[in-house]
């Protein structure tokens, strides 16, 4: 193959890489791994939150749906002491008065909020952070009724190197549905 034929090959095979065909979905939040960072943040068995990078939209990013519609997807993680296998927590839209991130937003917007307040980040931002390491990864998992379970997560406020304030924020799961029912704090000390 000339040179010229293998060059504009190359460049057709770099291009094609670049290229979308068509919407993509936006970037799920991140999460930083390995050493804390200076000054106050928030952390959840081992990952740190980034409010920049982590940024979620709030209530607004339901406007115009229907309850039912699938606002994000988690991973969640098998707890083979209560039987529950791996799967999805599948958190919807919802409404105020019964689940999912209306529900949240409705009645834990000021308890997602006092911890976002210590770090300079949105309620939302923290309590997406919280509702994906619970369900990723818990610090415990116990049956609330036979078909709910709660994915609790310890958060901890760390400055300084030293842990000032936590929070075991619990995610009621639906063992039929996957769904994401509700999400909130509670300070430990």
């Amino acid at each position: 193959m000339p040179a010229r034929a293998l060059i504009a090959a190359v460049g057709v095979l770099v291009l094609a890489g670049c290229s979308t065909l068509g919407p993509q979905p936006s970037p799920a939040p991140s999460y930083s791994f390995g050493a804390d960072p200076e000054g106050a943040h928030l952390r959840a068995e081992g990952v740190v939150l980034d409010p920049v990078a982590g940024d979620v939209a709030g209530t607004e990013a339901c406007d115009g749906l229907a309850g039912r519609e699938v606002l994000e997807t988690f991973d969640r993680a098998a707890w083979p002491d209560l039987d529950v296998p791996a799967g999805e927590g599948v958190l919807t839209c919802g409404n105020a008065d019964g689940a999912g991130w209306r529900h949240i937003a409705d009645g834990h917007t000021g308890d997602f909020g006092e911890l976002a307040e210590e770090v300079g980040a949105g309620w939302e931002d923290v309590a997406w952070f919280a509702i994906d390491r619970a369900l990723e990864q818990p610090t415990r998992v116990e049956a609330y009724r036979d078909d709910i379970v709660n994915y609790d997560v310890l958060v901890e406020l760390v400055d300084g190197g030293a842990v000032e304030r936590s929070w075991m924020v619990t995610v009621g799961v639906g063992l039929g549905t996957g769904n994401v029912i509700t999400a909130f704090p509670d300070e430990q000390r």
